[in-house]
């Protein structure tokens, strides 16, 4: 649930008077879903998206995806679907620059427009804090966590953090803090501890987080493989050597791999051992993400992701 958008990406010209573009779907939410259809688990996503080109594009594909999109409501002009233009560094890493209506489509999302049996019906309502910076979808992504914990079901909440898009440091730290008492699990990046919880440690980090109520701590952390954390026990899962082309997605395709196998595991986080796996799923799903062009794009599929995992797998360690 969240936000969606169209990821633009420069294209190839020899003429000098002409900059092509390529547009192709994103935002982290939806990217989570269509990687977790990927991988063969049902998926839905609940957003909302303009009445135009971009909200066109973005609906087909998620429904070529195999995505239950029931749940997206479409706003008239002159309200647009938000655009994410990319720009990719040479060692594959990125930067986004936003081009959003005031107010843009994915934040016109009400708390009516939450469909109750989609959330009470899943094994887990993921989104992240993008959708907590404007109303109306702000209140429509806490009655979502509310519904999810009313009926048993756990929130996976991605922080994803966009420093730039929220006008006050400090209402952003209090927002993430206030939606986290209400998430199972919390997953961020390396790079966003320190903002939000002040400190720079995994460990620490971690500590704070379940101190809150968090069952389980997810830290993505590129090169450096991922953390995870649990009131009962702590690990590493190194990385997967590949060669980065572009890592824009990377983050949702090691959460959704960890979610799909937790769910087909039962959701069982006081298991260490279901954890680790899904983890390790995970942080190969997201080595796959880094190998093409765009978020989608190279998101694997069950049988890529068994095939990757055999052809060599990354030892884990734990505490």
């Amino acid at each position: 649930m969240g936000e969606v958008v169209a990821d633009v990406y420069r294209g190839e010209s020899s003429s000098p008077v002409e900059l092509p573009f390529v547009a192709r779907p994103g935002g982290a939410p939806a990217n989570v879903a269509v990687a977790a259809s990927r991988l063969g688990c049902p998926a839905a996503f609940v957003g909302s998206v303009g009445k135009d080109l971009f909200g066109d594009f973005i609906l087909r594909a998620l429904e070529a995806e195999g995505v239950d999109v029931s749940g997206v409501v479409r706003q008239e002009p002159p309200v647009r679907t938000s655009l994410a233009f990319v720009e990719i560094f040479e060692d594959g890493d990125r930067e986004f620059t936003f081009y959003r209506t005031a107010p843009a489509a994915d934040e016109l999302l009400r708390e009516e427009d939450v469909p109750r049996d989609l959330v009470s019906g899943a094994s887990f309502v993921n989104f992240g804090s993008i959708p907590l910076i404007e109303e109306p979808v702000r209140s429509a992504t806490f009655h979502a966590a509310r519904l999810a914990g009313e009926a048993g079901v756990p929130v996976a909440f991605d922080v994803n953090f966009r420093a730039h898009l929220w006008r006050d440091p400090e209402v952003a730290r209090r927002t993430v803090w206030e939606m986290a008492g209400l998430a199972s699990i919390v997953k961020l990046s390396g790079d966003e501890l320190r903002p939000l919880l002040g400190t720079s440690d995994c460990e620490e980090a971690a500590a704070i987080l379940l101190g809150r109520g968090v069952r389980m701590v997810l830290v993505s952390l590129g090169g450096e493989g991922a953390f995870y954390a649990t009131p009962a026990f702590r690990g590493r899962v190194p990385a997967f050597p590949v060669e980065v082309v572009d890592a824009t997605g990377a983050g949702d395709a090691f959460l959704a791999a960890v979610l799909v196998h937790l769910a087909e595991d039962g959701v069982s986080l006081s298991e260490e051992g279901s954890v680790r796996e899904a983890v390790r799923r995970g942080a190969a799903a997201g080595a796959l993400a880094c190998t093409g062009y765009g978020a989608m794009g190279t998101l694997p599929t069950r049988e890529e992701l068994e095939r990757f995992l055999s052809s060599g797998p990354a030892s884990v360690s734990p505490g």
